[in-house]
């Protein structure tokens, strides 16, 4: 039972992350290991940058991010990533869908 469920989490992290990296994103452009630890502050949500990455390189590959490499005065150059347009849009939509998805799982617990 537990395998079952373990796979059930993972598909619905994999949708939820998208939708924090996102959000974590509107606020300022940020480097992959920065959102890393964004998203590990806020739970358990990620194993590490083997989750983070490739969402970033779907959500770039989707116009929802663009990605420019920057060199700091005091380190190596870091790939920073920003929000488009339509990845704001998307994020809206995910919000809201999100929001009327949980509505749905309340009303059912108060039954």
């Amino acid at each position: 039972m537990g395998d079952d469920f373990d796979s059930y989490s993972a598909q619905l992290r994999k949708g939820v992350i998208q939708m924090l990296v996102l959000q974590v994103l509107s606020v300022e452009p940020l480097y992959g290991y920065a959102i890393v630890k964004r998203l590990e502050d806020m739970g358990d949500f990620v194993a590490g940058e083997g989750t983070v990455y490739p969402v970033l390189r779907r959500l770039e590959a989707d116009g929802f991010l663009v990605s420019e490499w920057q060199q700091p005065v005091d380190g190596n150059a870091r790939k920073y990533y920003s929000v488009t347009v339509a990845g704001t849009v998307f994020l809206a939509r995910s919000l809201a869908e999100w929001k009327r998805i949980d509505s749905a799982v309340r009303s059912l617990e108060g039954e």
